[in-house]
C-alpha cells in the first residue's frame, strides 16, 4: 500500500524567515524555528531563510519593511521579537484547520479494528497484553495527553470530537453495547435510541462485564424522543480536574455521537454542557439525533463560554492572550499532584472507583489522531515535549543531577541518557503502570543514544504490521514527552524519534536520540 493512497498528502509547509545582518532579533528568533523545524516539526516545514539586504526584489514582492518577519504559505503569520511558544501556536493554526477537514483516512478504520479486537481479548476473554503490569493504567497518565493537547490549541477540542467520534462506530463500543443489553438490536429506531441510551449508562458506569472504568456511574438523565442527555460522573477525562472555564471531555463527547450513530444509522450531535473544568460535581452530555440524516453530517456543537464569565483564578498575572494555555499549565499541574496523591494513597481522584482505567482509552485516543492526518504524529510529538518541558516531575530529574554533583547545561548525551533512565526507573515512576522496565544503548558514536522502554502504554499489543501492511511507530506522544525531558538538561534541544515499536512488530519500543538541531537550509 503506497503512501499516497494511505495518508492525505499535503505537500510540507513552506515557512520563509525573512533577515538580515543589522537584525538584533533575528538570530534568537531563527534559533527557535531551528529547533522548531529540527524536532516537534521536522519533516513538516520547509524553511527558506532569505536576508533582505541581499533579496531586495523578493522582500519587495512581500511587502516586507523591517526583520524579522515570518511567512507560512504566502501569509504573514508573526514578526518582531516573539517566542517559541507564539510561534508554535501560530503555526499550528495554519495547519490545525486543514488536518480537521480531511477525509478519513482507510488506515484509522485498519488500525480501530486491531485496537477493538485487542480490547476485547483484554476485557472479555481476560488475555493479558501487558504479562508483567497489567492492561490498566493510572488515569493521570491518560489525563496528562488530553491536557497536553488540548493547550496546543483552541481547534483541537473539534480534531478530538472527530477521532472520538470514529472510535464510536470502528471501536468496541458497539460490541460492547450488544453484551450489555441485547436489546440494543430492536426493530423500531425510537426503542432502539432509548436502548442505546440504557446500554451507553451501564458502559460508562463501573461493571464486570466490560471493566473499562470509564466512569463511575452513568444516568439517563432526560429523554425526549431522539433527545437525551447523559450524566457521567467521575469521568476519567476529568476526574479531579480544576475548573478552567471549558469543558474537556471533547473525545468522549464524539465518541458517544459515533457509537449512537453505529447503532442507529442516522447522524448524531453530542455536546458537552456540563464538566469538572467548568466546576460541575459531573460531565453531562445533551444528545440531538437528525432521524434519517447521514452520519457524519450532524453540527459540531461546543459550549461557548464568555472569558469574563469564567469563574477561575491564575496563579499569576499573564497577558490575555497566554490565559488559555496558563490555565492548562496550572490544570497539568494541580492533576499531576492530585495523580501523585492518588499513587501514594494518601488522596483518591474518583472516591467512589478506581483510580486506573483500561489502557484501550489511552491508545484509541493517540492512535486515531496518529492516523488523522501526516501532521498528526507532529501534533502529538508537540503535545508530549510541551508536558516534558513544563510538566511536573523535573524537581527528581533535578535530584538525579546532583546525585552525580553535574552542572547544568550538560553537554554529554550518554549521561543525559543515563540520567534519564534513572528517571524513568524511580521508583514512583512505575506506580502510573505507563511502562515497565526500561533499557539504554550507546548509538554509532557520543552524538547518538537509544532508550528501549518494555510494556508502553501508549502502544502495547498494538502489532499493525501482523495483521496489515501498516509499518508504523505509534509512540510520537513518549517520543516528545523523552525530548521535552532532556531539553532541560542538555546545552542543545535533542532530537528523539521512535525507530521501533509495537506498530513494527516488536515487543518494546526504541527511541534514538541525537545531539542537537537536525535543521538543514535548503
Amino acid at each position: 500500500m503506497a503512501e499516497e493512497d494511505t495518508f492525505q498528502e499535503t505537500e510540507r509547509m513552506r515557512l520563509l524567515f525573512f533577515t538580515s545582518p543589522d537584525c538584533f532579533a533575528c538570530p534568537e528568533v531563527e534559533r527557535v524555528i531551528e529547533n522548531i523545524a529540527g524536532t516537534s516539526m521536522k519533516g513538516i516545514l520547509h524553511v527558506s531563510t532569505i536576508d533582505i539586504s541581499e533579496n531586495q526584489e523578493i522582500a519587495a514582492q512581500y511587502g516586507i519593511m523591517s526583520v524579522p518577519v515570518i511567512m507560512m504559505n504566502d501569509e504573514r503569520i508573526a514578526e518582531g521579537l516573539i517566542t517559541e511558544d507564539v510561534i508554535r501556536e501560530k503555526l499550528w493554526s495554519q495547519i490545525l484547520p486543514n488536518i480537521i477537514e480531511q477525509e478519513r483516512d482507510t488506515r484509522r478504520t485498519e488500525s480501530m479494528m486491531i485496537l477493538t479486537k485487542n480490547t476485547i481479548s483484554s476485557i472479555i476473554s481476560q488475555e493479558l497484553v501487558r504479562k508483567n503490569l497489567g492492561d490498566y493504567v493510572h488515569i493521570s497518565v491518560y489525563q496528562q495527553v488530553m491536557m497536553s493537547l488540548l493547550q496546543l490549541d483552541p481547534l483541537i477540542p473539534q480534531l478530538l470530537y472527530q477521532n472520538g467520534r470514529e472510535l464510536g462506530i470502528f471501536g468496541a463500543a458497539p460490541y460492547y453495547l450488544t453484551v450489555l443489553n441485547p436489546k440494543v438490536g430492536a426493530v423500531k429506531p425510537e426503542e432502539r435510541f432509548q436502548e442505546t441510551l440504557l446500554a451507553l449508562a451501564q458502559l460508562y458506569s463501573h461493571n464486570p462485564t466490560v471493566p473499562l472504568y470509564h466512569a463511575t456511574r452513568c444516568d439517563v438523565s432526560q429523554m425526549d424522543g431522539y433527545n437525551a442527555t447523559l450524566r457521567i460522573y467521575e469521568l476519567a477525562n476529568s476526574a479531579g480536574a480544576i475548573n478552567i472555564g471549558e469543558t474537556l471531555c471533547h473525545f468522549t463527547a464524539g465518541e458517544i455521537a459515533g457509537t449512537i450513530e453505529a447503532m442507529i444509522g442516522s447522524a448524531t450531535s453530542v455536546k458537552e454542557t456540563k464538566c469538572k473544568g467548568l466546576g460541575d460535581p459531573y460531565c453531562e452530555f445533551e444528545i440531538e439525533v437528525f432521524l434519517g440524516k447521514e452520519p457524519g453530517k450532524a453540527p459540531y456543537r461546543v459550549l461557548e463560554t464568555k472569558l469574563e464569565d469564567r469563574q477561575v483564578q491564575f496563579l499569576g498575572d499573564f497577558p490575555a492572550e497566554d490565559h488559555r494555555r496558563q490555565l492548562f499549565y496550572e490544570f497539568i499541574h494541580e492533576t499531576t499532584q492530585h495523580g501523585y496523591n492518588s499513587l501514594k494513597m494518601t488522596e483518591a481522584l474518583r472516591p467512589n472507583d478506581v483510580d486506573y482505567v483500561h489502557i484501550s482509552a489511552l491508545q484509541q485516543q493517540i492512535i486515531s489522531l496518529k492516523f488523522k492526518d501526516k501532521f498528526c504524529g507532529a501534533l502529538l510529538y508537540s503535545a508530549g515535549r510541551e508536558l516534558g518541558v513544563i510538566g511536573p516531575g523535573k524537581d527528581l530529574i533535578y535530584g538525579l543531577l546532583a546525585k552525580e554533583q553535574a552542572e547544568l547545561p550538560i553537554t554529554s548525551l550518554k549521561q543525559a541518557t543515563r540520567i534519564m533512565k534513572e528517571y524513568f526507573t524511580h521508583p514512583t515512576m512505575y506506580l502510573p503502570r505507563a511502562h515497565s522496565f526500561v533499557e539504554i544503548f550507546d548509538g554509532e558514536d557520543e552524538d547518538e543514544m537509544f532508550l528501549r522502554i518494555h510494556e508502553c502504554a501508549y502502544s502495547s499489543g498494538a502489532n499493525f504490521s501482523a495483521e496489515t501492511d501498516m509499518n508504523e511507530t505509534l509512540c510520537d506522544f513518549q517520543a516528545g514527552f523523552i525530548a521535552g525531558r532532556l531539553a532541560l538538561i542538555l546545552k542543545d534541544p535533542p532530537i528523539v524519534t521512535e525507530v521501533k515499536c509495537h506498530g513494527t512488530g516488536h515487543n518494546y519500543c526504541e527511541f534514538r536520540i541525537e545531539k542537537g538541531y537536525s535543521f538543514e537550509e535548503e
